[in-house]
């Protein structure tokens, strides 16, 4: 039995309100104290310097840039790809980083919270599925017809 249009509409809404707030409000907490950002990401031990020192420079323009594109709807998919990628990789570090026993925060609102490492794992796989979701469904949206997979081109003649 198909689910009922309309909630599924909600849901995808709702998901990209929570998915793309998250990652918006989240990048710029980074964005305003990008040394602290860096610190916490050097306290997961798994990057060298120089490398943790160029993520924390970009990696909040990119989450800022790709929540802004699911909030706004432009360039969705790509974004809602990054940001799965992305959910995936703050998944595996925070696991990691958990399975060591390092007494750490997250770090995925920079200082701004002290979240605790099971809970951000929780939250990057949530978010992380979410964008699954979109990305799911974003496909059905844009060919519903498996015979033509791109929209009608009008030709020049």
């Amino acid at each position: 039995m198909a689910a009922n249009p309309s909630l599924r509409n909600a849901f995808a809404w709702l998901g990209r309100l929570l998915l793309g707030g998250t990652f918006v409000v989240a990048a710029g907490f980074k964005i305003l104290d990008p040394p602290a950002f860096v610190a916490d990401i050097g306290h997961y031990r798994l990057l060298p310097y120089p490398l943790a020192v160029a993520l924390g420079v970009y990696l909040p323009w990119l989450e800022l840039s790709c929540g802004a594109a699911v909030l706004i709807r432009r360039l969705e998919q790509g974004a809602l790809l990054i940001l799965a990628g992305l959910c995936g990789l703050f998944s595996l570090a925070i696991a990691s980083a958990w399975a060591r026993g390092l007494d750490i925060t997250c770090g995925c609102f920079g200082h701004a919270t002290s979240s605790s490492l099971p809970l951000g794992l929780a939250r990057s796989l949530t978010l992380g599925l979410v964008a699954l979701f979109l990305l799911r469904r974003g496909h059905h949206t844009i060919s519903p017809n498996p015979n033509r997979p791109y929209p009608a081109v009008r030709q020049i003649r």
